[in-house]
């Protein structure tokens, strides 16, 4: 499959920036040196250590802030200076080896091999004599604990969350999933940024074809950048002209281990405490980690509210503006007076009065978001309710209005996956173009061309209305969760083993 190539390659300034990827490690330890202070310039962080008072001149070379200084002098220069001070026969060879003793030596011959482990935290070695340099592994840079997820929380559940380093995040999956067909397949991807990515799945469970279309996409991204997954999910997804996310984003490790136990893909990035989940459904959008571990019928509850707050958070404005406007006759009549009534003096009409409402709000969400956390909450609802009374008293808006745009607000909240309420975010003023246009047939026409796209999407070759069209058995877990017990009846096994 063809990638879009969202992100346009530029070219790196200077000629000849990538010129010393085949550029070989020469037996002169000078020109190895030179080699180096060409590549990677003269920056302050930058450490190239030459030692060439001693029987075999080597050089050292790696990134300060990204390795261990200490193990350095540990696993390194202290074996090497006492070997080479009570060692008669000193060779290339056996002071390799003597390093090997201490620490884990891998073996390149291109530069182009070299300097990438070395901006990645690593240490280099170049030994006189040698047409071979050598990388240690001594990576050690300051990481944040491991917290609480923010932007997923649960009254019940654990209270781990991803964090930015990938070796923390493996470990927490391999926690939650001792099972050694647990596979961590590692990819590099920025021509930039060199960005390191891990693709999780199950061995035994996970759908080849979708793997392997994964594999391929990632593969074959051209692109000069990767910080967050949020880039990644933009340049491989086949759906590019549609609202909803065909990915599913989450920084919770129960989360992540639970769609691998399930046969999803996983991708984990350096850098960000999310991760990318694959193939996902529409009603994935709707299920909670906290579904499983409270009971089922509390379960099937809350996900029905799920449901009817998304439709809500995008309709009832639509809805509000078309009744209002050419369907007054939907309206019961004690309602309808009172609404005459409190729209009387009121200089705009439905529309108009929704979309300001609703352009207020989105306004007081965003600098609720970006302001400093300790006042950034109590400015946002102080500014809706300050706001929201001022416009009545001023008898620019309707109460009515203002009930419609709070529920409608208070509704978008619900969903436990924020891209997906950005979807509705963005539903809604279409939705209340039509409304303003031609009234309830325009609601109704949307409804149809969204159901419609909706069963056009797929997320990675896998239609996003999975289980419910096409119409599955897998039943069990989709607006409906069912008992686990019931799983272990007799009439369960009978029932899947038929379908």
């Amino acid at each position: 499959m063809k990638i879009r190539k969202r992100l346009k390659r530029r070219p790196i300034a200077g000629s000849e920036a990538k010129a010393y990827e085949n550029i070989e490690v020469s037996l002169q330890i000078h020109e190895n040196l030179d080699h180096l202070k060409n590549i990677l310039g003269e920056s302050m962080d930058v450490k190239i250590l030459p030692f060439y008072e001693r029987p075999v001149p080597f050089v050292v070379c790696f990134i300060e802030g990204l390795v261990n200084k200490q193990q350095i002098d540990l696993s390194i220069l202290q074996p090497i200076h006492d070997w080479q001070d009570s060692e008669e026969d000193v060779t290339p060879q056996k002071l390799i080896q003597q390093i090997e003793v201490s620490a884990v030596v891998n073996k390149h011959q291109l530069f182009g091999h070299i300097i990438t482990p070395i901006l990645k935290g690593q240490v280099a070695v170049f030994v006189d004599g040698l047409v071979v340099a050598y990388t240690i592994p001594l990576e050690f840079f300051p990481t944040r604990g491991i917290d609480e997820p923010e932007s997923q929380t649960t009254v019940r559940g654990p209270r781990e969350g991803f964090i930015e380093t990938l070796q923390i995040n493996t470990t927490l999956l391999r926690r939650r999933i001792s099972n050694p067909l647990l596979r961590f397949k590692p990819l590099q991807i920025g021509n930039v940024t060199k960005t390191t990515a891990l693709v999780a799945y199950m061995e035994n469970k996970a759908d080849l074809q979708v793997l392997n279309e994964v594999m391929n996409r990632l593969i074959n991204l051209d692109t000069d950048k990767v910080f967050e997954g949020g880039m990644i999910e933009e340049l491989i997804d086949e759906n590019g002209y549609t609202p909803f996310p065909t990915f599913q984003s989450s920084e919770r490790p129960d989360v992540a281990a639970a769609a691998i136990a399930e046969g999803k893909i996983v991708i984990l990035i350096e850098g960000t405490p999310f991760v990318l989940i694959t193939p996902v459904t529409f009603i994935s959008f709707f299920q909670a980690a906290e579904d499983y571990y409270s009971h089922y019928d509390l379960s099937i509850l809350v996900r029905f509210v799920r449901l009817m707050s998304f439709i809500i958070s995008f309709s009832l404005p639509a809805v509000y503006i078309a009744v209002t406007s050419f369907h007054q006759e939907l309206i019961p009549t004690n309602l309808l007076v009172s609404l005459a009534a409190q729209r009387e003096g009121v200089p705009f009409p439905a529309f108009l009065e929704a979309l300001i409402m609703e352009i207020i709000f989105e306004i007081l969400r965003e600098a609720g978001i970006r302001m400093p956390r300790p006042i950034g909450s109590a400015v946002s609802i102080v500014g809706a309710i300050v706001i929201g009374e001022s416009a009545v008293a001023a008898g620019l808006v309707s109460p009515a209005i203002v009930i419609v745009v709070s529920l409608t607000a208070i509704s978008s909240f619900v969903s436990p996956y924020y891209a997906f309420s950005g979807a509705a975010r963005i539903l809604r003023f279409a939705l209340m173009i039509l409304a303003a246009t031609i009234g309830i047939y325009g609601i109704i026409m949307f409804y149809l061309a969204l159901f419609v796209h909706l069963c056009s999407l797929t997320s990675m070759g896998k239609p996003y209305f999975t289980s419910l069209a096409p119409f599955t058995d897998e039943q069990d877990d989709t607006l409906l969760r069912l008992p686990f017990w019931w799983k272990q009846t007799k009439l369960y096994k009978k029932w899947k083993a038929t379908s």
